[in-house]
This record gives structure tokens, C-alpha cells and sequence, in this order.
């Protein structure tokens, strides 16, 4: 996950030569700060005037040569982690947003929170991976630097060290082994402990309506309770470590000045040769025990790169999977190995969008077709849909009906290309000349105009835009939330899933399909929350856009006078087709139940 980014960008690579330069430099200046350490504190211990105030002078050349180096060591390590942290993070969100990839994750369960996963986890794994990159670097290098002036001293002590070091980080890793998991439980319930706060506040006039609130807090209280119960797991787990870490870390103020002394008693060595041996042999073993000094941190940075790894993992499967055939492939798979054995074969339904395909608006014979094409459900536990062969030629217009969990918005699905559960081919426009309106339309941040043009933003000058939005009797809108001034108000920026009725909702997408003017448009119940006079208006809208076929699903029986022809769904994969022409022509009436 560390390389791409600086294998593939020279930002990377340039940012990350000038930190290992100015880690190299940073360690010479604490290598030089023990030089002049030592010889200070034997010009103190010897008395000396005239050389104490020689080491004052050095000391302060150090000081002025050092500090710039070791802020800007500090300033490019924080910089490098931002800039890696936007590129990773901008990357991640091109492949989990591309081929769809974002809802076969979500669908999929197999991953949680990947809000969470993309947002923290990926600054963590920047943030801490750097450190650790850097911590092991300046280890090596101080390693090799001070290892050197602590043998020049002691060679025993060198060794022992190296023992003590061994002790610590073995100790250390025994005692710690539950933080890991702990740590992974942590981001796991901290973030469902989120996730039920955010649903309360996006749903909050439901749980109103229902006086649902004891539920609620219920729910998030016991949430909260599991987040608490598992932080006191990590403090308890964080105290019984800590009992020896600290011990550790108190004991080796002494143990180098406790081996030395002997040297400086026998007056062997001065006072400054004993600080620097402290000093050397801090560094040592610092560097030595990297497990013992980050090990709460270590084990949150495994649970956080355990976290992002599953996620990732799940995003590249889901890629690829979409690859194959530029849809996503659920295939039988899916379920266990003792039920896949007495399934018929369920590979996928493919869905064709080649325009060289399909026929143009100009010369028609099949705008939408389904070959042999047979639905399941994802977990393959039941069929919608069985053998189902039509076409539906330009103008046609389509509707789908039957009784609820027949089938019908499944089957729109498999027609964006959303499920692919089953076998058999649909073919149909491309994306481009596809329009999709479910039956609670998606409010994006942004603009009243963003509304209206969502998603392809296409040029439109204001009077268009105020047009489409009285083509769908939303002429007042733009005043309304412009303070009397239409024009202001498609710049106006609101909550539109809280501003606006589900009824001004969908006649607000029927606008961005008027926009948009697709060959192709498919309705799942776009116009359940809106009166029959309202449905009539939006329908007749939509029919004065050049060449349109639509395809709609709904329950309302004044649906059918607006379509020519309807596939009834009849559960268990059973279905009928009727075209309007044929009912007529046999004296029948078109109506919904005939």
C-alpha cells in the first residue's frame, strides 16, 4: 500500500529524498550535540574558565546550525505525510467510486464503515507508517553512530545493552499481545457508535413521526456501552504493559552511570565522558526498543492497517469483478458449498450497452432488449425472474408490475447493471443515453442548479434552467429559496433532502431527466409520493423530450394509459408480456388488472 506513491509520482520521490537528507543531517546534529555535551560538562568538572566559555561559543554554533535543521526535518516529515495522505486518499476514492465499485462494497457487506476506512484510517497509515519508516532509519543510523562512542568507553556496556534491549522487547511483546485485537475491536465499535448517531440525524423526522426516541437512544446507548467496555479492556491491557514499560524506561537512567562510575571514581574518565555515556547509551537502547517505546501505538497502527487492507482488498475484488464484461459478476459463489451443488448454474447477466448493438432513435426495431434472461437474488436464495424474453421497441414505453417483492425493482437493477446475479444478456443504450429515477430521488450537496443538472452538470443558462423547473410545477422554487429573486435562488446551497417534500423531491429528478434528455429512462415508483394530476404533468413532460422511451414500475393504475406495453411479474420467476395495440385491437381495455 507505501510504494505506489513513491514509485509513481515524482512529488514522492522528491519529498521522500529530501526527508531522508534531512534525517541524515538531524542525526550528525545529535551526534555532534554529544560531542559538545561531553566537553561542556568536563570544562564545568575541571573548573576551567577560559574552556567553559569556549564550549558556551561552540554550543552556541550548534545551536544555530542544529535548530533549523531539526524544525525542517519535523516541518518536511509533516508535509510528506500530508501530500502522501491526499494522494492516497484521492486514489482510494478513484477506484472505490469507478465501475460502480462504491455499491457492490455497500451491498456486499463484507467490509463496515468504509467511510470511516477511507477518512482515518488512510491519514493514520500515512501518518504513523512515515513515523515508523523514519523512527527506523534514524535507529539504524544512531545505532551505528553511537554504538561506536559507547564501545570507545565501555565495551562491556556496549554488550549488555544489546540484552537488556532483547529483554525489554520480548517482555514487552508478551505482556501487550491482547492490545492488537483490542485496538481492531476499538475502530470497529467506535465507528458503528458513529454511524448510529449519523442515522438519527439523517432520519430524525421519521423517528419523530414514530416517537421512535427510547428506541433510538436505546440502540446508540447500547452501542456506546460496547465502545466503553472495549476502551476498558484497552486501559486495563495499556496498565498491565505499562507496569513494566515504565520500569524499563526509569531503570535506564541509571544502568549506564551506575557502570561508568567506577571508571570516573578511579578518575579514569570525566564528568563529561559519563553524561555522554548516558547519553549514547539512551540512544541505543531507544533505538534497540522501538517495540518497547511504540507499542500501543503499533498495535493501533496494525488494527488500522488490518482495517484498510480488508477494505482495499474488498474494493479490487469488486473492480475486478466488474471488469470481467464491464459489470459486476455475483455468481453462485455467493452461497455455500451445499447449496451450490443443486442450483442450476447461475453465472451472470450481462449487460450490453455497444451502441453498435442497438439500433438508433432514427431507425428503430429495439431500444431495450432482454435475451433468456433469468433474476435472482444476490444471496441466491430465491428467483424473480425466469427465461424472460422482450423488446421493447423506441416509444414504446414499458411497464412493470406485479404484487410487491415480485421482482420489479430487482429487474430495473439488473438494467443499470446494479444486480448481476442470474444469467442471460440485457441490451440496452449506454450510460449516457440512460436516465434512472428511483423512488426516493438522491439530493446531492451543492446548488439548486446542481439539483436540476445532476449528474452530468450539462451547459444550461439560467432561463432553461428556471424553464425545466416549470415544466415540473416547480416554477416557484428558485423565489422561494431565493428571497423573491429567481435567479439568486439556483445559487442558493440547502439541505434539499430537508427542504423539500418527497413530492418536490421526485419532480425535482423528473427535472434532471428533462436536463439530461436520455434515450432511455427508467422510473422505479418515481411518482408515488405525487397526485394524480401531478403524475399526469410529469409524465407529459417527459413524453415532449425527442425520441425518449421510458420504462416504468408502479402499482397506480393510472400508470397504464401511459405505456404501450406491460410485463407482469407473477412471482416465482413467472411473468407475461401485453402490448396495448393487441388488448385494443381485441376489443379489450388497457388498464392495469385486466
Amino acid at each position: 500500500m507505501a510504494l505506489p506513491y513513491f514509485t509513481e509520482t515524482r512529488q514522492g520521490k522528491v519529498a521522500f529524498a529530501t526527508v531522508i537528507a534531512l534525517t541524515l543531517l538531524n542525526s550528525g546534529v545529535s551526534v555532534a550535540f554529544s560531542y559538545v555535551g561531553r566537553d561542556f560538562y568536563s570544562a564545568l568538572s575541571s573548573k576551567d574558565p577560559e574552556q567553559f566559555n569556549e564550549m558556551l561559543l561552540k554550543f552556541s554554533a550548534a545551536l544555530t546550525l542544529g535548530v533549523p535543521v531539526s524544525v525542517f526535518y519535523r516541518f518536511q516529515r509533516e508535509k510528506l505525510s500530508l501530500e502522501w495522505r491526499e494522494w492516497m486518499t484521492a486514489r482510494v476514492l478513484d477506484l472505490y467510486f469507478s465501475n460502480g465499485v462504491y455499491y457492490g462494497v455497500e451491498r456486499g457487506g463484507v467490509v463496515d464503515n468504509p467511510d470511516q476506512r477511507i477518512a482515518e484510517d488512510v491519514k493514520s497509515f500515512t501518518a504513523f507508517s512515515l513515523t515508523l519508516f523514519i523512527t527506523a532509519v534514524t535507529s539504524v543510523i544512531d545505532l551505528a553512530s553511537f554504538s561506536a562512542i559507547l564501545y570507545s568507553i565501555k565495551p562491556s556496556l556496549f554488550l549488555d545493552i544489546f540484552a537488556y534491549a532483547l529483554f525489554g522487547t520480548v517482555s514487552t511483546s508478551y505482556i501487550g499481545r491482547r492490545l492488537g485485537g483490542l485496538n481492531f475491536s476499538q475502530l470497529k465499535k467506535e465507528a458503528d457508535f458513529r454511524y448510529a448517531l449519523v442515522r438519527v440525524r439523517e432520519n430524525a423526522e421519521g423517528i419523530a413521526f414514530y416517537e421512535g426516541e427510547g428506541t433510538e437512544g436505546d440502540e446508540v446507548g447500547s452501542r456506546l456501552g460496547r465502545v466503553v467496555e472495549n476502551t476498558g479492556d484497552v486501559i486495563r491491557a495499556q496498565r498491565d504493559l505499562e507496569f513494566f514499560t515504565t520500569a524499563y524506561r526509569y531503570l535506564i537512567q541509571v544502568l549506564p552511570v551506575s557502570a561508568v562510575a567506577p571508571l570516573y571514581f578511579a578518575g579514569a574518565i570525566p564528568l563529561g565522558v559519563v553524561t555522554q555515556s548516558t547519553s549514547a547509551f539512551n540512544h541505543i537502547l531507544s533505538d534497540l526498543s522501538v517495540v518497547v517505546n511504540q507499542f500501543e501505538s503499533l498495535s493501533q497502527f496494525s488494527a488500522g492497517i488490518g482495517r484498510l487492507k480488508e477494505f482495499l482488498d474488498e474494493v479490487q475484488r469488486q473492480d475486478g469483478e466488474r471488469d470481467e464484461g464491464g459489470i459486476l459478476q455475483l455468481a453462485s459463489a455467493t452461497a455455500p458449498a451445499s447449496k451450490r451443488a443443486s442450483r442450476p448454474s447461475m453465472d451472470r447477466i450481462d449487460l450490453d450497452t455497444d451502441p453498435s448493438r442497438l439500433s438508433s432513435s432514427t431507425s428503430p426495431s429495439s431500444i431495450l432488449n432482454f435475451s433468456n434472461v433469468t433474476v435472482s437474488t444476490p444471496d441466491l436464495q430465491r428467483t424473480l425472474v425466469t427465461s424472460l424474453d422482450l423488446s421493447v421497441p423506441p416509444l414504446s414505453h414499458l411497464l412493470i408490475v406485479g404484487n410487491s417483492g415480485a421482482g420489479k425493482s430487482s429487474l430495473l437493477r439488473c438494467i443499470a447493471g446494479l444486480w448481476t446475479s442470474g444469467h442471460g444478456t440485457i441490451c440496452r443504450p449506454p450510460n449516457g443515453d440512460c436516465f434512472f429515477l428511483p423512488q426516493k430521488p438522491y439530493c446531492p450537496l451543492g446548488t439548486l442548479r446542481e439539483q436540476v443538472l445532476y449528474p452530468s452538470f450539462t451547459n444550461a443558462t439560467d432561463a432553461e434552467v428556471l424553464d425545466i423547473l416549470t415544466q415540473v410545477d416547480l416554477s416557484s422554487l428558485a423565489s422561494r429559496v431565493g428571497s423573491g429573486d429567481a435567479i439568486a435562488g439556483l445559487s442558493a446551497t440547502l439541505d434539499w433532502s430537508n427542504t423539500l417534500s418527497l413530492g418536490e423531491q421526485q419532480r425535482l429528478s423528473f427535472a434532471r431527466l428533462l436536463a439530461n434528455r436520455p434515450r432511455l429512462a427508467v422510473l422505479d415508483e418515481a411518482t408515488s409520493a405525487l397526485d394524480v394530476t401531478s403524475e399526469r404533468n410529469m409524465y407529459e413532460a417527459v413524453g415532449k423530450v425527442p425520441g425518449i422511451t421510458y420504462v416504468s414500475v408502479g402499482h397506480r393504475p393510472s400508470l397504464v394509459e401511459y405505456h404501450g406495453v406491460k410485463l407482469r411479474l407473477m412471482g416465482e420467476g413467472g411473468w407475461k408480456v401485453e402490448r396495448r395495440s393487441e388488448v385494443e385491437e381485441n376489443g379489450g381495455e388497457w388498464e392495469m388488472n385486466p
